[in-house]
């Protein structure tokens, strides 16, 4: 026998972020929506501005949106502390979150899924993102959720657990979450991605007026099988409450240069992004590395 100690297969940091996060889980689930969504507010309010993360998001927000003052930028990143705590203890709730949310302009994406046909749904970090698959659940159909894998695998499980109670199937990303989601499309299913986030190895494609690496992968898909792009933004009315609107659907032609294609359709989505983010900055992941520098 080896005297070399068996490697763990998670590191012990991990272990003890999800068992926090599962004791958390369990004093939250028995609260009312209400106070579980308030407690994250308050600790997101509280703990947030005196993190690293705090000055990612301060500079994020001034270099982004430079009409506002640091007074302004700092009620802004409070307001998205507290909306970004929320989400996360809501994720104890989220069953109960059903009847909280109002959801307009869903009839013709319940139209398709009523007629096998795919669409493609493209979505930011806004409010309370993980609300979006009930949503869609109870008023058009079951959606494959493509999604970007936590750093600790074992926190991941825990929001997989979460997601597949309202989901299709969850779709991760990398090639092999792409072949999920062509054969998913071929099928005439739906299929939500978030497109917010950096990508290191995404085209740079202008976002708040400086080049962001963007994945192109919605575009690709949308443009390979010609299938509609539906916006959905979602939006928190205060407290546990909560709006989803599903826009028209966008078409990208495609022509022979699949690059320009695939830069045109992207700068389109980034746009929107910037809409939805202008009206309510409160609301978005301010504290995530979203450009290089």
């Amino acid at each position: 026998m080896s005297d070399q100690a068996t490697p763990l297969k998670h590191p012990i940091r991990y272990r003890l972020e999800a068992l926090a996060a599962r004791l958390m889980f369990a004093l939250l689930g028995p609260l009312s929506v209400d106070k579980a969504s308030a407690f994250g507010g308050w600790l997101g309010r509280t703990i947030g501005p005196l993190t690293r993360a705090h000055r990612i998001a301060d500079r994020n927000l001034e270099r982004a949106m430079p009409e506002f003052d640091r007074r302004a930028r700092s009620k802004i990143l409070l307001g998205a502390w507290d909306n970004f705590g929320r989400t996360m203890t809501e994720y104890a709730v989220i069953p109960r979150l059903e009847d909280r949310v109002t959801i307009e302009g869903h009839e013709e994406l319940a139209a398709r899924a009523r007629e096998g046909q795919p669409a493609l749904l493209m979505t930011a970090h806004l409010a309370n993102w993980e609300v979006i698959f009930d949503a869609l659940r109870i008023h058009s159909k079951p959606i494959t959720a493509v999604y970007r894998k936590a750093n600790n695998p074992l926190v991941d499980e825990m929001i997989a657990e979460v997601r597949l109670r309202g989901v299709a199937g969850l779709a991760p990303k990398g090639p092999a979450g792409a072949r999920i989601v062509l054969s998913d499309l071929k099928q005439g299913g739906h299929v939500v991605m978030l497109v917010d986030q950096k990508l290191s190895s995404g085209v740079e494609v202008p976002f708040f007026g400086r080049p962001a690496a963007t994945a192109p992968a919605i575009a690709t898909f949308a443009l390979k099988l010609d299938c509609p792009v539906f916006p959905i933004r979602v939006q928190r009315l205060g407290g546990a409450r909560f709006k989803v609107s599903v826009e028209q659907p966008w078409r990208f032609a495609a022509t022979d240069d699949h690059d320009a294609d695939v830069l045109s359709a992207m700068t389109r989505i980034n746009a929107r992004l910037e809409d939805w983010i202008r009206e309510r900055p409160d609301q978005w992941l301010w504290m995530h590395r979203r450009w290089r520098d």
